[in-house]
């Protein structure tokens, strides 16, 4: 493979520009639609959160869509909305990040992790098995970067258990598991609009449910606990809090609808790119994995370092300082976070703890050239023999 640089394969600083991890695909169609929300003069919740929520639940193939100010806010109002039980306890994934189980310690319950796959980064079925006692209300998997996890065999256990799931599909927006999008058909799956996701609110998230019952409270919920009578009077039904998306935010998100397929698309592109030139490379890695029933959007693309390479943090650092290059962990370990110590856990976590010191994601973004690509991974070799 021909060394991109100077004499010798070595980067010339300053030779080019910085490549971000991401770069969100927005331009005159967003802009035209938060310059109309400006014009309108109403700025929070209103018609276009309205209108947001319709498309994205049509989109997504669910009854209804709540739309909120994050994937964060969306997790925890599933938790309420689903009325689970103050000081249970709901099994989440070791290998995510912090979201995932901070809401159920917000919660005044109490997670237990367990590991995941090393191959897929999912939750693993086994795990959650062992995990589930006489407290536990929820299961909290997560979708790992677009991938989906195993979900008939946690839904299979919930309900045998006889308990919830509150799906963390942030990462997860236009993934398929067996033919069907996530979300579709689901008491509660949250989203996450944060910029480096596929679909972009600048801020935002949301809750899609087929239960009305979910839906209704969880309206009222994000609002203060707000209900309206017939006469149109407001009472407060429930002890809520404010997790609104304005309209600015969702106006984005109108427009990045539109553009959605395509991103996937040229995401599910530029990752075969990534593994034809990394395959040929002879770098000592793992690359991510499609399961024949997953269809896999790349919100990231994640690699695995092998143990003749440095450790994810020495590559981090070397990318960034001397190629110019922004990278970043897969996620993280939250038993190893000191937020999270003590914290109920079920075997050694052993794969997750080593994912978050070997997991590397690498720039992905629509207007990322095939020339940008060729040169992170060059880049990456050299870095690896530093």
């Amino acid at each position: 493979m021909q060394e991109l640089g100077g004499p010798g394969g070595k980067t010339i600083p300053g030779a080019r520009g910085f490549i971000p991890l991401i770069r969100p695909s927005v331009g005159e169609e967003e802009l035209e639609e938060v310059r109309s929300v400006l014009r309108s003069g109403w700025l929070s919740q209103g018609a276009k959160v309205r209108q947001f929520e319709r498309e994205f639940a049509t989109h997504i193939g669910a009854k209804y869509a709540v739309a909120t100010s994050s994937c964060t806010t969306a997790l925890s109002l599933a938790i309420d909305a689903l009325q689970l039980k103050i000081g249970s306890e709901m099994v989440v994934p070791d290998f995510t990040f912090p979201a995932t189980a901070n809401v159920v310690i917000r919660a005044v319950s109490t997670p237990v992790l367990v590991d995941v796959r090393e191959d897929t980064f999912a939750i693993r079925p086994s795990e959650t098995a062992k995990a589930l006692g006489k407290k536990t209300s929820a299961i909290m998997p997560v979708h790992p970067f677009g991938h989906p996890f195993e979900t008939d065999e946690l839904y299979e256990l919930a309900s045998r258990k006889g308990i919830e799931v509150i799906e963390d599909a942030a990462t997860a927006i236009g993934t398929k598991y067996k033919g069907k999008l996530v979300g579709a058909s689901r008491r509660a799956v949250c989203f996450s609009f944060h910029p480096r996701k596929l679909l972009t609110t600048a801020e935002g998230g949301c809750l899609v449910t087929d239960d009305k019952a979910v839906y209704e409270r969880a309206v009222a919920l994000r609002n203060h606990g707000q209900v309206a009578d017939k006469r149109g009077r407001i009472k407060f039904r429930y002890n809520g809090l404010n997790y609104r998306m304005s309209d600015v935010h969702a106006a984005i998100g109108i427009a990045q609808l539109k553009k959605t397929d395509s991103i996937i698309s040229s995401r599910r592109r530029q990752a075969e790119l990534y593994n034809e030139i990394l395959g040929s490379s002879k770098l000592d890695i793992q690359l991510p994995l499609e399961e024949e029933w997953a269809y896999h959007t790349y919100q990231s693309y994640v690699i695995v370092l092998g143990k003749s390479l440095p450790t994810n943090d020495r590559i981090i650092r070397v990318l960034k300082e001397r190629f110019r290059i922004e990278t970043q962990v897969g996620t993280y370990s939250l038993s190893l976070q000191p937020s999270f110590r003590g914290t109920l856990s079920v075997g050694t976590l052993r794969t997750s703890r080593l994912l978050y010191r070997r997991s590397l994601t690498l720039p992905l973004f629509e207007s990322l050239s095939e020339e940008d690509q060729v040169y992170i991974v060059e880049s990456l070799a050299s870095a690896s023999r530093l």
